[in-house]
């Protein structure tokens, strides 16, 4: 292929040092301030124990990444914006994405393909107990600054997450106008923390299932 640009420029107009113009670019990216969130994560366990909560299986010695690698690369990526796996494709080769997964700097993490087993793979039984482990995360955090308040203040929210395509339990929703998943969430007021998720089918009504995630949720807190 034809190179477009000089790979390297040098110029001798500068006494006191040489100057070089290098176009090479190596290694970069535009996403790292998930250093701090990864710091956080590391500090405070929070990837390391939801992956130890799920079943893998998978055959072991086909296995090229594993599951805390492929969560990390799941969470950071939505975290940074790319919430489509599709765009694992290309962020695979991204140096940062590569540091905040643990993975060794130029292996690629997980292709779209590979994301998309995964997510499908978890049992119901794994996501009821990440579902807990969400609550047992946010009283180990916050749950001395919840004390000193004395009050726990739950926001329940119904949102839309517009589908494309066929996916299953994608639906209408007439309120929104729109196919959907129509998801439930439980956050706690005063820290923001998310407390318990649910998935629904995008016909649900806003108030469906709340009562068995409060049954749930409630005594834990």
């Amino acid at each position: 292929m034809i190179q477009s640009v000089l790979p390297q420029l040098t110029f001798s107009f500068y006494r006191h040092q040489s100057i070089r113009a290098d176009f090479s670019g190596g290694q970069i990216t535009s996403d790292a301030g998930l250093l701090p969130l990864r710091a956080f994560d590391q500090r405070h366990h929070l990837t390391r124990d939801w992956a130890a909560g799920f079943s893998d299986p998978r055959q072991p010695d086909r296995l090229r990444h594993d599951w805390l690698t492929l969560l990390r690369q799941r969470i950071y990526q939505i975290v940074g914006g790319y919430e489509d796996a599709n765009d694992a494709d290309r962020l695979r080769h991204d140096p940062m994405l590569q540091i905040v997964a643990d993975q060794k700097l130029g292996d690629t993490l997980g292709s779209q393909p590979t994301l998309s087993r995964w997510e499908n793979a978890p049992s119901a039984r794994d996501l009821v107990h990440a579902n807990d482990l969400l609550c047992q995360q946010f009283i180990r955090l916050c749950g001395d600054q919840v004390r000193q308040r004395g009050e726990i203040l739950l926001d329940i929210d119904s949102t839309d997450d517009p589908t494309h395509g066929q996916q299953q339990l994608s639906f209408f929703n007439g309120g929104y106008g729109q196919h959907m998943y129509h998801p439930m969430l439980i956050f706690e007021r005063h820290t923001g923390c998310l407390l318990a998720a649910r998935l629904r089918p995008g016909n649900a009504s806003s108030h469906a299932r709340i009562v068995p995630m409060l049954l749930r949720l409630v005594p834990r807190l």
